[in-house]
């Protein structure tokens, strides 16, 4: 398989040559682990705790992969000659891209909330935040910028709200003459990293209203955006050994797990998994041989393409699975390493029947036209 990136095609086992499947991969797997994360917040059960600790501790993190890979994509996609000045349509693109499964999941989510606390005079399940304005927010994403009050209904989608706004100030970024364009490409990060150095990468505070978890998204996004520029200016041109590669990702992954399952979580030790275990990940995975096979297989790249809604539907089949046992007055087993894997499988197959019957087709609508080649990024986020 050729190295290079951007200036040689590459081998692909689908229709779209330029597409990175190690990528949708790797977002897969970093979709499962969070699901992990919000399995024992939301259930309050472990199961399996040798296998799932470090998703159990500090699954959110793995958020910050999303970003971080987003950046990486994104920049790849966009920020060419060719569709660099397009900004009205590569709007239109991301809202195409992000807008349907998000519209519906949310709308999904408020009417089994409604059922629960209307119906059944239960308390909401995990988010309370659920009345009309921030129902308003997130119609606008804009569920994560300051303006809420907290987490409501499709939790999970705050990553959505904030990666949809870092994308447009991306964009409109790159629309303008290069050079203006790097300049506000740094400032932006430069604002961030002050800020996450200030009040951590992980933190509820907010800065001149503006919700932490924008500076994280940006911080996150903004170090991809700078790897993709690394990468086809110098690796691409030097061309990594493979052996090296892999041993670059097997290491990152090992230090990711290891600080997850056994560290105490810290700013320090946050913004050097965003800096160094994230890219090298990326990096490794491109260039390996080992990695990039694994991370090719057919099930693997499956998972990968609907791996977007296998995030945004993870918390609505958890909250479907918790009406469930207060209609039935049952209480599930949510201990039983069964029950956690028949759970992450059955997200699967709600992801794939939302997949085929949501996104797609809301693509479609939306963009009303095909798209260029590299139009369809991987990212997604989501995170």
């Amino acid at each position: 398989m050729v190295e290079h990136l951007d200036d040689k095609p590459r081998v692909s086992r689908s229709r779209e040559p330029n597409r990175l499947h190690e990528l949708d991969s790797l977002r897969a797997l970093a979709a499962i682990g969070v699901i992990g994360w919000h399995y024992t917040g939301h259930f309050g059960a472990s199961p399996i705790p040798y296998l799932m600790a470090p998703f159990y501790r500090y699954g959110m993190l793995l958020v910050d992969f999303f970003f971080v890979l987003s950046g990486f994509v994104l920049a790849r996609a966009y920020w060419n000659d060719q569709r660099s000045v397009t900004l009205a349509n590569n709007v239109r693109d991301r809202i195409a891209r992000m807008y349907p499964l998000h519209v519906a999941t949310l709308c999904a989510v408020a009417i089994m909330q409604w059922i629960l606390v209307n119906h059944l005079a239960s308390p909401p399940f995990v988010y309370v935040f659920n009345d009309n304005y921030h129902f308003a927010l997130n119609l606008a994403l804009l569920n994560r910028t300051g303006l809420e009050s907290g987490f409501s209904f499709n939790g999970p989608s705050w990553s959505i709200s904030t990666e949809f706004i870092v994308n447009v100030l991306f964009l409109a970024a790159i629309a303008l003459p290069r050079k203006i364009a790097r300049v506000a490409l740094f400032g932006l990060f430069a604002v961030s990293l002050a800020a996450i150095l200030k009040n951590g990468l992980i933190s509820k505070a907010v800065v001149l209203g503006i919700d932490n978890d924008i500076f994280r998204t940006i911080f996150g996004f903004g170090c991809g955006v700078a790897l993709c520029k690394m990468d086809s200016r110098w690796l691409s041109q030097i061309g990594l050994k493979r052996g090296f590669a892999d041993g670059l990702a097997i290491a990152a992954v090992s230090g990711f797990l290891y600080y997850c399952a056994k560290g105490e979580l810290n700013w320090l030790g946050n913004l050097a998994i965003v800096i160094m275990c994230f890219p090298a990940l990326i990096i490794g995975a491109i260039y390996g041989r080992v990695v990039k096979w694994f991370l090719t297989l057919r099930p693997l790249v499956y998972l990968g393409t609907i791996s977007y809604s296998i995030y945004l539907m993870h918390f609505p089949l958890q909250l479907a699975v918790h009406l469930a046992s207060v209609v039935f007055n049952i209480q599930m087993p949510y201990g039983n390493a069964f029950f956690l894997a028949g759970f992450i499988l059955a997200t699967v197959g709600a992801a794939s029947i939302t997949y085929h019957l949501i996104e797609v087709p809301g693509k479609k609508v939306l963009r009303k036209r095909t798209p260029a080649p590299l139009a369809e990024p991987l990212a997604s986020s989501s995170h």
